[in-house]
């Protein structure tokens, strides 16, 4: 059995919306009171994954999104705007420099590990292996793209 996963379309366009919306809502909304394990053990690390996510699918559902600078800067402006919003809503909660730091680093990370597998061109997670496979119309572009680059070698 083959597994495939279509990139740069709206399907994972779709599920990066929902992850980045399932992000904030964990990030702004005031959770009940819970035991210290419930909170870290469970909670604490479910939101991490969620950012880690994020970063992650960015470069499989943007097609715009495939060099690591642009990743680096959409990290940061996601961090932010997650740890302003968490500052005018309050809940008990405030801005703090080193959530946000800590925030554009699992972004940032899991944007690495996208944009790597999305250069690949799969996605391996030990015996699973799934094909990433891009949208036609973005193929066609990047290979005239590549053919310009290859007619005039000595212009970007």
């Amino acid at each position: 059995m083959r597994l495939a996963l279509h990139i740069c379309n709206r399907y994972t366009l779709a599920l990066w919306s929902a992850l980045a919306a399932l992000t904030v809502v964990s990030e702004v909304v005031p959770i009940p009171h819970m035991t210290p394990i419930l909170h870290y053990g469970i909670y604490g690390p479910l939101k991490l994954a969620c950012f880690l996510m994020v970063g992650y699918f960015t470069p499989l559902a943007f097609a715009s999104f495939s060099v690591l600078n642009r990743g680096f800067a959409f990290a940061a402006a996601s961090a932010a705007a997650v740890e302003i919003l968490q500052g005018f809503i309050g809940n008990g909660h405030s801005f703090h420099v080193y959530e946000l730091t800590v925030k554009w680093l699992v972004i940032a990370f899991g944007f690495m590990f996208g944009l790597d597998a999305r250069t690949e061109g799969s996605l391996d997670l030990g015996f699973l292996h799934i094909a990433l496979l891009k949208n036609l119309a973005i193929t066609i572009i990047s290979d005239i793209a590549e053919a310009r680059a290859n007619l005039n070698p000595g212009t970007k």
